[in-house]
């Protein structure tokens, strides 16, 4: 049974083949992964971690001190600077998320399945550092905040560094603990933590409102709402902190981590029951609630506390309290640890809201972490995380992953301090949301179908102008990090794009960019004019299964590397099915990539090699219309049923037809023969007063039976490769007899200059049948080889003679041959003539060529069709000789004298 019928018989009636939807909507929802923990809604999954991230450290610790450095001018213009950043990568974010599913991995599936890996990859190795630096950052907070509430009740046991650092490792453990007992229970004590910073934070505001209650609060600096302590706030007043001079932008620095919290909601993607809804409408109510709380915060503590005080009530009472220029004061917006509480109405609410706030944003990086790292392990992007990306339970959970980020967190918390790795996290994070945004501006711009976002509040030119914001911000922020960051991208970069990218296809834009480009300019290929100088060589070679011909591959590749398009061409008479025509072509393709050939495949069935021959050129557009035709020698054309031999030179009558050239391959001169006794037996009806052997002018001949056959022998054995085996001598000969517009030139500059090929003699023969013109004819050749600045190693002009009678006698004997098969030379008499008049170049050939390591030969053109006769004229020329690149060239110029 044929595998038509197969297909057919398989096939259910039309009326069973009306699509089903629900079964479609099945099939689709499959294919999206599913993790099988927890689902969490927007508010629990998204926004709730946004808070918790964004209201981070900062909000208690740091907020007092970027206030008295930057003031309330400078400090809300930097909360819009971070704002407008974020806001547009919110914005660029949601419409990533609503164009499709998104699964676990957060911003690095993001952007490495909308731009592709190796980028992806580069940003998610980044991200999974500056979450362990977040980690360590917030954790220190939480240790210097539980120090602050000890100090207050008289208790000093961190004061040492040691213990200090020990409970930071020991809390960085907990949580990693409490991270892996799974969602469920980290969600619940997420909204214990998030209940006590909304009391901290009202709490700082009720008491703001209710005035300084002691006369050591008035001394503190804290004078309640005064319109005068606003004005005096208003303006910056940088200043030395830590031997650094302090400037906007390293304030900015430190404030911006604040609201890098954003994407805690996209990194935990594979645990949302919606993340296309979900990641929108959580993140960007997040950014409202926290910006607004941020902003209230500056001008409350602007409008109540003052910017330096001594704290010593006595001096409050004479007015000395103010007066900081001779002395180090503790108190006030510069130097108070603790103004917050010292505000607040209930000072223990603060630092309870203070754990909650370093607690909660610790606990949601060390829950990204292994996510993240899990994800790309998983994407085999780099081998070394395969090991972190094993999943154990139901849930899947990277324990190894959980054990590595804690390893890593509490290395950094041992050798890190709160100001100095704040700028660290700022440039990685703005590294990344200028990637989002460009990711985002990129595959709008080349807008493939498949980009169909439910988010429409986005614009790719406001994505773009967000990542330029972020690279200038981050250069400003601190250049010499961000080239250190950008030298670690570009490495990344490198290292990913190792992996071969068949495997990693997840239709980025980045494909879509390069799809959409090489269709603009086939478009444009047909407005190009042509002209001499720009020729390139665009072949198509009848390759059949390219395993099967190596040689004339190799050739074909050599020819064209970096200077044309090759084809391969599988010609398939019979009929294929759509899957044995896949799994031709995809074996083919695979061949080639394997071997580093840059060759198109296409395989076509049921059609003859003359009919592809023309269909192909007529697919042809413009300049990337085929120009050369390569084919391999017909080895068996006088065994082969007369049809097929027509067939195979129609191929040239095709060429010729097209105006293109067509290069004919012959690596062995004997392939007809198993055996050296038919080739001695195919010399039967040479004259026997001749020696057996090829007619020469030299005493060197040939001239027995037996070294006729150890000459096959030779040949038969001898491995030969265009491109594999360098070559340190040889001789190439080309015979340039007749007009191939150049080509031949051509194919001999490009071996001149192939490694392969470079150390060999290169030498150059043109036949002339005046003797005469002999001296001119040298001089002229030698003159326009300068003018096409063509090298040769030798170039000689060789008078011609008459054929010998073995080559008469051998090229009658394959007429004779031919004849008996099929009577169809009773018309061909006059260009039987005209082809024996030219058969004593297999003499000159012999004599001059026979050991040579390849012959590149033009043949002659006439405007008859070719035919069997042909086939005889090259036997007779190529018999017994080296490899041979035999060229039918059109007449069109291919080489031209003009720089």
């Amino acid at each position: 049974m044929s595998d038509h019928e197969e297909i057919k018989n398989e096939s259910p009636p039309w009326i069973d083949q009306i699509q089903s939807f629900n079964e479609l909507y099945r099939e689709e929802e499959n294919k999206v992964e599913v993790s099988q923990g927890i689902k969490l809604g927007w508010v629990k999954g998204v926004l709730i971690p946004c808070l918790l991230s964004i209201w981070g450290v900062m909000l208690f610790l740091r907020m007092h001190w970027i206030l008295g450095q930057a003031g309330i001018f400078h400090s809300i213009i930097i909360i819009f600077i971070s704002l407008l950043i974020i806001l547009i990568t919110t914005f660029s974010l949601s419409a990533i998320c609503t164009n499709g599913k998104v699964k676990g991995g957060g911003l690095y599936f993001i952007i490495s399945r909308s731009i592709g890996p190796e980028i992806g990859a580069s940003i998610g190795i980044l991200l999974a550092f500056a979450n362990t630096i977040s980690v360590a950052m917030n954790t220190i907070g939480f240790c210097s905040s539980l120090k602050s509430l000890l100090n207050s009740r008289g208790t000093t046991i961190l004061d040492s560094n040691i213990r200090f650092r020990a409970l930071g490792v020991v809390s960085i453990m907990i949580l990693s603990i409490l991270c892996c007992i799974g969602m469920d229970r980290e969600a619940e004590v997420q909204n214990a933590l998030l209940i006590a910073i909304i009391v901290g934070i009202f709490n700082v505001i009720v008491g703001s409102f209710n005035g300084p209650q002691s006369t050591l609060a008035k001394a503190s600096g804290f004078t309640g709402f005064d319109m005068k302590t606003f004005q005096q706030n208003w303006n910056s007043d940088y200043r030395i902190d830590k031997n650094v001079q302090q400037s906007f932008f390293t304030i900015f620095a430190v404030f911006f981590p604040s609201v890098t919290g954003i994407q805690a909601g996209a990194n935990i993607s594979g645990d949302l029951k919606d993340p296309s809804a979900s990641i929108p409408n959580g993140t960007l109510l997040s950014i409202f609630i926290t910006i607004t709380s941020y902003i209230v915060l500056i001008l409350v503590l602007g409008s109540v506390q003052l910017r330096e005080a001594s704290g010593i009530e006595t001096e409050f009472q004479n007015g000395s309290f103010l007066n900081c220029s001779f002395r180090n004061c503790t108190k006030g917006l510069y130097h108070d640890m603790n103004l917050m509480q010292s505000i607040s109405l209930f000072p223990i609410t603060i630092y309870v809201g203070c754990f909650g706030a370093t607690i909660s944003t610790a606990l949601t990086a060390l829950i990204s972490i292994p996510k993240l790292l899990q994800r790309m392990g998983q994407d085999g992007v780099y081998p070394l995380l395969n090991y972190l990306s094993k999943g154990y339970g139901k849930s899947k959970e990277p324990y190894r992953a959980h054990v590595f980020a804690m390893i890593v967190s509490s290395i950094l918390l041992i050798k890190s301090e709160l100001n100095d790795i704040a700028p660290l996290i700022s440039t990685i994070y703005l590294s990344a949301y200028a990637m989002l945004n460009l990711c985002t501006f990129h595959v709008a711009y080349f807008k493939p179908l498949g980009w169909r976002p439910t988010y429409k509040l986005y614009n790719k030119w406001l994505s773009l102008a967000g990542a330029i914001v972020c690279i200038i911000v981050m250069i400003l922020i601190d250049y010499k990090m961000s080239a250190i960051v950008g030298c670690a991208i570009c490495v990344l970069y490198i290292l990913a794009s190792r992996k071969k990218i068949e495997e990693l296809n997840w239709g980025s834009s980045k494909q879509t960019q390069e799809i959409k480009t090489i269709i603009r300019n086939v478009y444009k290929a047909n407005t190009i004019q042509y002209h001499i100088k720009n020729y390139l060589p665009n072949l198509i070679v009848f390759s059949g299964n390219p395993e099967s011909r190596i040689k004339l591959i190799s050739l074909a590749h050599l020819i064209t590397k970096n200077n044309g398009v090759q084809m391969c061409v599988n010609v398939e008479k019979t009929s294929l099915t759509p899957r044995q025509k896949k799994i031709c072509l995809d074996k083919g393709i695979q061949w080639l990539s394997n071997f580093g050939i840059k060759s198109l495949y296409v395989v076509i069935d049921s059609i003859e090699l003359d009919i592809a021959t023309h269909i192909i050129y007529s697919c042809g557009h413009g300049r990337l219309r085929p120009n050369i035709v390569m084919i391999g020698y017909k080895s068996d054309w006088l065994n082969c049923p007369y049809q097929d031999i027509k067939t195979y030179l129609n191929v040239f009558n095709v060429a010729n037809m097209n105006n293109m050239s067509t290069i004919m391959v012959r690596v062995s001169s004997t392939e007809n023969y198993d055996d050296q006794n038919l080739l001695i037996q195919d010399f039967k009806h040479l004259d026997k007063n001749e020696d057996i052997s090829y007619k020469t002018q030299s005493n060197k001949n040939i001239r027995n039976q037996q070294k006729v056959a150890d000459c096959f022998i030779k040949i038969k054995n001898k491995e030969f490769s265009f491109e594999k085996k360098k070559r340190n001598n040889g001789t190439v000969d080309v015979w340039w007899l007749y007009n191939d517009g150049g080509l031949s030139l051509i194919i001999e500059h490009i071996l001149k200059h192939n490694n392969t090929w470079k150390k060999c003699k290169f030498r150059i023969f043109g036949v002339t049948n005046k003797f005469e013109c002999l001296s001119e004819e040298k001089h002229k050749l030698k003159q326009l080889l300068a003018l096409y600045r063509i090298d040769f190693d030798y170039m000689d002009i060789i008078l011609a003679n008459t054929a010998g009678p073995t080559t008469m006698t051998y090229f009658n004997s394959l007429l004779e041959r031919v004849a008996s098969k099929k009577n169809k030379f009773d018309n061909y008499s006059l260009q039987t003539k005209h082809i024996a008049e030219t058969l004593f170049l297999r003499d000159l050939i012999e004599l001059h060529s026979f050991n040579s390591d390849l012959i590149i030969l033009t043949t002659p053109k006439n405007n008859e069709e070719i035919n069997i006769l042909f086939m005889c004229w090259i036997e007779t020329i190529s018999r017994g000789l080296p490899p041979c690149i035999i060229i039918n060239g059109s007449t069109e110029p291919v080489i031209t004298v003009n720089a």
